[in-house]
């Protein structure tokens, strides 16, 4: 079976930034499921898995755009330390997770301290970022069965 929307879809996969580290991998994490066309992965990725089928293997390099987006500098900011949580640690890499009633949630990142609170950044973490993915087709299954 070829991948087709609504098909239920199995991949190995790892990603590297434009260094050829490795940012995420299915060795560690074991092996990417989900319903193809749904919008769930990547954009760049659903695209040309599209018509492939069990042991086809792929390589792509997915530009800023194509993944997480350019990095924008207005989602980087200061906060007063009044407008952060009395609880919360502040160190690079904290991330706050912040929604208000019907609004969905978004994370933020603290970047540095300052003498006021924090400077944080709302950008997805591979935001601004070029990536180099390989995926094998593992399976490729009807929601049917």
């Amino acid at each position: 079976m070829n991948i087709t929307d609504g098909a239920l879809v199995t991949a190995a996969y790892t990603f590297r930034d434009e260094h050829g580290k490795v940012i995420d991998s299915s060795a560690d994490k074991g092996p990417l499921h989900y319903v193809h066309g749904q919008g769930k992965i990547l954009h760049g990725i659903e695209t040309a898995l599209e018509g492939r089928a069990p042991g086809d293997r792929l390589h792509l390099r997915l530009s800023p755009e194509e993944a997480f987006g350019p990095h924008r500098p207005e989602l980087v900011f200061e906060a007063a330390r009044a407008n952060l949580p009395p609880d919360l640690a502040i160190a690079p890499g904290v991330e706050l997770f912040s929604g208000m009633g019907d609004r969905p949630a978004f994370s933020l990142r603290v970047v540095r301290e300052t003498a006021n609170g924090a400077l944080l950044d709302g950008n997805h973490p591979l935001a601004g970022k070029t990536l180099e993915i390989e995926i094998e087709v593992l399976d490729v299954r009807s929601q049917k069965e």
